[in-house]
């Protein structure tokens, strides 16, 4: 460097390409980047998987065989309801053509057309076993499910719930309840209706019921107990002093076994009867197959009183 170059001019001079060739290489930082993993042609499933832990790999396998499971149960679920179909128009049954399930979501249950109404007394959770109670619940959540489907719904009320007791309990395990389109209420029967109005549903009353009164609350028992408390419910409405009835299965059919009807069953039946079906197609649709049950016009030699007391 001369005395008199500027040392800004010599740094710069310095720093200069000597020749065209040098100044077209590109510049190579000192601070070097990661290095990342080269990838021959578009990114594949196998790629983006090889990448991935072990535990990743897993977690991702098992979601792929629960979503093949899923659709393996969705397609057994269409074809039984193919068949079930099928084999009621072979009988002459009604078809169901309900609505679908975003319908209904978005549907308010309308209740002007409803001349009863039903209600389910909750009041024995002392009487159930854990598992029992259960079950009931599930059969209200039927139940519920049944009513937005119909197409002339009922007011529907789950009466006389002990507080904390175990049938809220169980009924807390299912998101959103509380805002199911029920009455729900820890009161009994008759702090909410007209004792006049109601009429106990039970397969140990004697007198048959073969029409729905309007403006009547009919009540069916929500115990399941397999028959331990045979009983209980006819007592039960005698010691409050309302009418009581038990369904007319023994008048319209001819069973083989004893006919024990769960809870969403008995209501189903009323749905049905309420919506202006007759009582046979009705008890031939609700029935299980297995319970053999028969017109009773087809075996005019069978016991008028039948193995069966109602429901």
């Amino acid at each position: 460097m001369s005395q008199a170059e500027n040392p800004v001019d010599a740094v710069a001079r310095s720093a200069a390409p000597d020749t065209v060739e040098q100044a077209e290489q590109p510049v190579v930082s000192d601070k070097q980047e990661p290095l990342q993993p080269a990838v021959n042609g578009p990114v594949t499933d196998e790629t983006a998987t090889a990448n991935l832990s072990k535990r990743q790999r897993k977690k991702l396998l098992k979601l792929a065989s629960w979503e093949e499971k899923k659709k393996a149960k969705r397609l057994k679920e269409k074809e039984k309801y193919k068949l079930k179909k099928v084999v009621a128009i072979e009988q002459g049954l009604p078809v169901r053509n309900g609505p679908s399930r975003k319908e209904l979501k978005r549907r308010v249950i309308e209740y002007s057309q409803a001349t009863i109404e039903i209600a389910v007394d909750l009041s024995f959770d002392g009487m159930m076993i854990d598992k029992d109670v259960a079950k009931c619940v599930k059969q209200l959540l039927r139940m519920y499910t049944l009513n937005r489907r119909a197409p002339r719904p009922v007011p529907l009320h789950f009466t006389g719930i002990v507080a904390d007791g175990a049938v809220q309990r169980h009924l807390s395990r299912y998101d959103g309840y509380k805002h199911w389109d029920v009455k729900v209420s820890s009161s009994p029967l008759l702090d909410i209706f007209p004792r006049e109005r109601l009429v106990y549903l039970t397969s140990e009353s004697e007198n048959v019921l073969e029409r729905l009164e309007p403006n009547g609350v009919y009540v069916i028992g929500g115990l399941v107990d397999h028959n331990q408390h045979k009983g209980h419910c006819l007592r039960l409405a005698q010691e409050l002093g309302v009418r009581h009835a038990r369904l007319p299965l023994t008048e319209h059919l001819v069973i083989k076994t004893r006919t024990i009807l769960t809870i969403n069953q008995v209501f189903e039946i009323m749905l049905h009867i309420h919506a202006g079906r007759d009582w046979q197609s009705v008890l031939l649709e609700v029935l299980p197959q297995r319970k053999g049950a028969v017109p009773k016009e087809l075996l005019p030699s069978a016991d008028p009183e039948g193995t069966n007391k109602g429901s």
